[in-house]
């Protein structure tokens, strides 16, 4: 049912898309004071945030609820004006919304929603390819938000790997446009060393920093058990919808598509990668996939034609998700 709505141009699926999401929120706001904030070694920028949203868990979880809405609408404009589906869609919204609301343990301002944000922006403006007149100038921008993401959720460092791949498939690598992405990535590191130098913070942070990443190198994926059964089907279907988007979609579309396809392909390779370096099992971590996750299942469910096929894969994963979240509730 929710496949075949979205897929419409229909004028209230903005107001459904919200409707739907509050309705998976809901928990979240009834048991608002149970929610709990990512505190501990915050990347730097949200750990000022972090004393605020810890007296606040109502307003933490207004918060994370607003901000998700906001991000639903961006990410279904970047995928729908670059024609990876239906321009009058709302499918890429309303799946990531879904997905972003998976877990009792998202419904909060944590630190992967905000790098979420930068990072679909990033995506909008590599798969927009770069105007020939600014290319330095995006470039830099791009590296730019890749930092400021980073601290707020430092695992997002990555996807200055996907600025680098976008200069070779845009054939723009050279020594000028690699120092235009790098300069723009380390501005807010630099900013950021000024205002811990100036208050005597500087030594502090640079060794709280380094714990951080020395303590993503233990290659803990473990998760929690109730997780596995809506885990291993998530993968299917995330599998799925690979095998038919890259081996037959991509197949019948121009070159600049297959380049945007090409695109969210290795963005979802790097949030891939970026759960090895993560070693808490809170599945708020596991929200970085979601971005290009969503953006492949709406251009699988978008071209698949076998509309039975489309509503039973999406209704499991949401029953899947509800019986996650009950029993999440009930432990």
């Amino acid at each position: 049912m929710f496949i075949s709505v979205f897929k419409t141009s229909r004028i209230y699926l903005p107001i459904l898309l919200i409707i739907v999401t509050f309705l998976l929120w809901l928990d979240g706001f009834w048991f608002y004071s149970q929610t709990s904030i990512p505190a501990e070694q915050p990347a730097p920028l949200y750990s000022m945030l972090v004393s605020f949203l810890e007296t606040n868990k109502f307003l933490n979880v207004l918060l994370g609820f607003v901000f998700l809405i906001l991000q639903a609408f961006l990410l279904n404009h970047v995928i729908t004006s670059k024609n990876l589906v239906d321009r009058h869609s709302y499918m890429p919204g309303f799946i990531y919304a879904v997905l972003m609301s998976s877990s009792f343990d998202m419904y909060a301002f944590h630190p992967v929603l905000i790098a979420n944000f930068f990072l679909i922006i990033i995506l909008g403006k590599i798969i927009a390819s770069f105007k020939e007149d600014k290319v330095y100038l995006e470039i830099f921008n791009v590296g730019l938000l890749v930092g400021v993401a980073s601290l707020f959720y430092v695992p997002a460092i990555l996807f200055i790997v996907i600025a680098l791949i976008a200069l070779f498939m845009y054939f723009l690598a050279s020594l000028r446009g690699i120092i235009a992405t790098l300069t723009g990535f380390i501005t807010p590191f630099f900013f950021i060393s000024v205002y811990y130098f100036l208050t005597d913070q500087l030594l502090i942070r640079i060794h709280e920093f380094t714990d951080i990443s020395i303590t993503f190198m233990t290659f803990s994926l473990d998760i929690e058990t109730y997780f596995h059964a809506y885990t291993v089907l998530f993968a299917i279907i995330t599998f799925i919808a690979l095998i038919k988007v890259y081996l037959v979609v991509i197949k019948d579309n121009p070159v600049r598509i297959r380049k945007r396809y090409n695109i969210l392909l290795f963005f979802l390779v790097i949030s891939l990668i970026s759960l090895i370096f993560i070693t808490d099992e809170n599945i708020v971590s596991h929200g970085l996939v979601n971005i290009p996750v969503a953006a492949i299942l709406a251009c699988f469910f978008h071209h698949n034609k076998k509309k039975f096929w489309n509503e039973l894969l999406f209704s499991l994963l949401i029953i899947f998700m509800l019986a996650v979240k009950f029993e999440g509730l009930i432990n």
